[in-house]
């Protein structure tokens, strides 16, 4: 029985043994394809995670080379702000500010152009345009006291001159001294020229003409601006209007001012011996008066310059004149801008320069009686007998400007007579005619010593330099 109870208990375990086998087997090839597919899983979720670390990587490096690159740009453009500050300090700063004393000076573009697309370059336009508008404020602020200033004492020192210039007068009419005359009429020939400069440095200043006069002839108007200036009788007048005609008082004296700045510009600036031409002449609608001279001319510059001076569309500053100061063309300009007259300048035929002034019609009026017009120096005095001195007959010169006697060569010297004590005598004495005589002998032969064949113009500087 027992053996029985053993071999069925081994036959059962026998039996027993290939069942467990197999749920090991099929426990094991379960665990196997779980730890597998875990494994897969797993490994999936590796290379995803090396796939995104790798992203982020090139995403990280791709931001830090970003971040160098700006940096680097960074850099760049701090290294091109502090070289542009540097330029517009050392360079285009100071040339705006002489460009602004002459325009033919050209300010420095920026150095790195690309700059001006960004704040940076904005700044340094601002800036540029900050200092320019404020160097011109504080140069018209100072020039507008400048000039403040010069009108001031230009009008106590004109009163002086008028009064000098009547006190000589009066000595003439007083004193019969021919000696006496003739100094005071040297006097009186250098209180006039001291006047007119005195009477443009106040136009230039922005005063007015300064001397209201009537109605002149235009004749008379420019005969008496070639007695203001020095070597007046290098003036050559000649008259080709068809008649008559006068500058209406509000213009009158400065279309004087005009006449005799562009005659003293020709005299001055040409030989002693050599003429000045002036003409007069009718057009459609005014009059017009030409000045040639043979002079030393002028170049494009000082055409450019004298041009833009008497359009009298610029303002006038002190400081641009030069020095010294030449004010004759800016004096023109502003007396063209007020009055309408017209002034331009060109090449003569005779390499010099000619200056043709126009006056329009609106400031001439027609002369009705033109006054008697004297007798030229040079005329013979008759022989016979004493008669009383005859009103002298027209000639091509007019009489000096209304209001004031003219004691110049251009005056008439009185014929002398045989007689003793009448009319003709006396007249040969008066002061003013004796002056004129006396002194034009004087002027007329230190000119005549002065002026040699061959020699220099009076001045070779550049025109209005006066």
């Amino acid at each position: 029985m027992f053996n029985l109870w053993v071999a069925d208990t081994f036959w059962v375990g026998a039996m027993e043994i290939p069942a467990a086998l197999a749920v090991c087997l099929v426990a094991g090839t379960v665990s196997a394809v779980l730890f597998a597919a875990l494994w897969l899983r797993q490994q999936r979720s590796q290379r995803r995670l090396d796939v995104e670390m790798r992203r982020r990587t090139a995403d990280a490096d791709a931001e830090v080379a970003a971040l160098r690159d700006r940096l680097a740009e960074a850099a760049r453009r701090e290294r091109l702000i502090a070289e542009e500050a540097e330029h517009l300090a050392e360079n285009r700063l100071p040339a705006m500010a002489k460009a602004l004393r002459h325009p033919h000076v050209r300010v420095p573009a920026a150095r790195y152009p690309e700059l001006l697309d960004g704040p940076g370059g904005k700044a340094f336009e601002l800036v540029l345009a900050g200092v320019s508008s404020a160097v011109l404020g504080e140069r018209r602020r100072v020039d507008g006291a400048a000039q403040a200033a010069m009108r001031g004492a230009t009008t106590k020192l004109q009163t002086m001159c008028y009064q000098l210039q009547t006190t000589v007068d009066d000595m003439l009419h007083k004193y019969d001294d021919p000696e006496l005359a003739e100094k005071l009429a040297g006097l009186d020939y250098l209180n006039e020229q001291i006047l007119r400069r005195l009477q443009v440095t106040r136009v230039v200043c922005g005063a007015g003409a300064g001397l209201v006069r009537t109605a002149s002839p235009l004749r008379a108007l420019v005969m008496g601006a070639s007695s203001r200036i020095p070597s007046y009788e290098r003036v050559q007048i000649v008259d080709h209007l068809p008649e008559p005609v006068a500058v209406a008082d509000r213009a009158a004296e400065p279309v004087a001012i005009v006449i005799a700045e562009l005659m003293a510009n020709a005299v001055h600036h040409s030989h002693g011996s050599l003429p000045v031409e002036v003409s007069l002449h009718q057009a459609h609608n005014g009059a017009v008066v030409v000045i040639n001279d043979a002079g030393i001319g002028m170049n494009a510059d000082e055409f450019g310059r004298a041009r833009r001076l008497l359009s009298g569309k610029e303002d006038i500053h002190l400081a641009e004149l030069g020095d010294p100061p030449r004010s004759g063309f800016a004096a023109i300009g502003e007396m063209c801008r007020q009055y309408g007259v017209a002034v331009s300048v060109e090449p003569s035929h005779y390499a010099g320069v000619k200056a043709v002034v126009f006056i329009p019609s609106e400031l001439l009026t027609p002369v009705t009686e033109e006054p008697p017009i004297p007798a030229p120096v040079s005329r013979p005095a008759p022989v016979g007998p004493a008669v009383a001195p005859a009103p002298a007959a027209a000639e091509d010169d007019p009489p000096a400007l209304p209001q004031r006697r003219n004691r110049r060569a251009s005056d008439p010297a009185p014929a002398a007579s045989g007689g003793v004590g009448g009319p003709a005598n006396r007249a040969f004495r008066d002061p003013d005619e004796a002056a004129a005589r006396m002194g034009a002998l004087q002027r007329g032969t230190a000119r005549g010593r002065a002026a040699e064949p061959g020699s220099a113009p009076e001045h070779d500087s550049e025109r209005d330099s006066r």
